[in-house]
C-alpha cells in the first residue's frame, strides 16, 4: 500500500504540482480544492494515484466530509501538505478588516481547521507528516504586504508549537518557506495592489508594483516547493524548516543578522521605494 497524504490547495500553481511530484515519488494524494472542477488538470496524472476531493479548509463540515471519503476509501493518513492560502495585499492603513478576516481565516484558521481534524488518527497511529507552507514573507515582510506577511508570521509560530507538543508522539512537522515562485499567484498580488493605485499611497504602490513584478516571473518553478515537501515527508529526521529557492536564505540573514535601520535602506534600495519622497504623488 502506498503511503496517503493530503494536499490542500491543489488546484493550481505550488499544491498543484506537490500533489503530482508526490504522486509520482509513489504516494497515495488525495489533492483537495474548494471546488472540485478546478482539479480537473490533475486527471490521470501521477499515475492513477491522484483522487480530487472538495473541501473548504474554511469549513469544517466540508472538511470532515472529506476526511470521511478518504476514510471510505481505506486509507489511513501518514501526511498532511497544508498549502491553501491566499495574499492580501495593500496598505495596512487601507486594507478593510473584512480582507483582514479573509486572510487569516484561509491561510491561519483554515490551516488549523484541517490540521486539527488529521491529528487524532495520527497521534493515535504514533505516526506521521505536517507539512506547512509558509513564506519567507513569515521572517521578514515587505511594504505592502503586511496583512499577508502577519498571517504567515502565525504559521512560523504554530509550527514551532506543534512541532514541540507532536513530538512525543511520533508525529514530525515542518515549514517549507518559499520566497518568489513562478506561479500566478504573483498575478494574483498584483491585481490586489491595483484596488489601491488612486489612494494615498498610489505612488509608492506603483513603484513596488514594478519591482514586484518581476518577482514571481524570474523566479524557480514550484517542482523546488515540492521537492522539499517530499524530503520533509521521507526522510527520518526532517528539518524544522526548508527556505525555497536556497538563495532566499540571504534575505533570511539580513533580517536576522542585520540591524533594523540597514535592513529598510536595503529594502527600499532593492525594491526601488528609496526614490519615493514624500509629497510626490499627484
Amino acid at each position: 500500500m502506498y503511503q496517503s497524504v493530503l494536499v490542500t490547495g491543489a488546484s493550481s500553481g505550488i499544491g498543484e504540482t506537490i500533489a503530482i511530484h508526490l504522486a509520482h515519488k509513489g504516494f497515495r494524494v488525495f489533492a483537495a480544492a474548494r471546488r472540485r472542477d478546478k482539479l480537473k488538470t490533475l486527471s490521470g496524472l501521477g499515475g492513477g494515484r491522484i483522487t480530487p476531493l472538495e473541501m473548504d479548509v474554511t469549513d469544517e463540515a466540508s472538511i470532515a466530509d472529506a476526511l470521511t471519503q478518504i476514510s471510505e476509501d481505506g486509507s489511513a493518513l501518514y501526511g498532511l501538505v497544508n498549502n491553501a492560502g491566499i495574499s492580501v495585499m495593500g496598505p495596512l492603513e487601507e486594507v478593510s478588516l473584512a480582507d483582514w478576516r479573509r486572510q487569516y481565516e484561509t491561510n491561519v484558521f483554515g490551516l488549523v481547521n484541517v490540521t486539527r481534524a488529521v491529528l487524532p488518527q495520527m497521534r493515535i497511529a504514533g505516526r506521521g507528516r505536517i507539512i506547512n507552507i509558509g513564506s519567507v514573507a513569515g521572517r521578514i515582510a515587505a511594504p505592502f504586504q503586511g496583512v499577508y506577511a502577519s498571517s504567515k508570521h502565525a504559521v512560523e509560530g504554530l509550527s514551532d508549537g506543534l512541532r514541540r507538543e507532536l513530538a512525543p508522539h511520533g508525529v514530525k512537522v515542518s515549514l517549507v518557506r518559499p520566497g518568489f515562485i513562478n506561479t500566478s499567484f504573483g498575478a494574483q498580488e498584483q491585481d490586489e495592489l491595483e484596488r489601491y493605485a488612486g489612494g494615498a499611497y498610489a505612488e509608492q504602490i506603483k513603484i513596488f508594483k514594478s519591482w514586484h513584478a518581476k518577482g514571481h516571473p524570474n523566479a524557480a518553478g514550484p517542482i523546488v516547493v515540492a521537492e522539499a515537501v517530499h524530503h520533509a515527508l521521507t526522510v527520518v529526521r526532517p528539518h524544522s524548516r526548508y527556505t525555497v529557492p536556497k538563495k532566499m536564505l540571504v534575505f533570511l540573514a539580513l533580517r536576522n543578522l542585520a540591524p533594523s535601520a540597514l535592513t529598510d535602506r536595503i529594502f527600499a534600495r532593492v525594491t526601488g521605494l528609496d526614490k519615493f519622497k514624500k509629497g510626490s504623488a499627484s
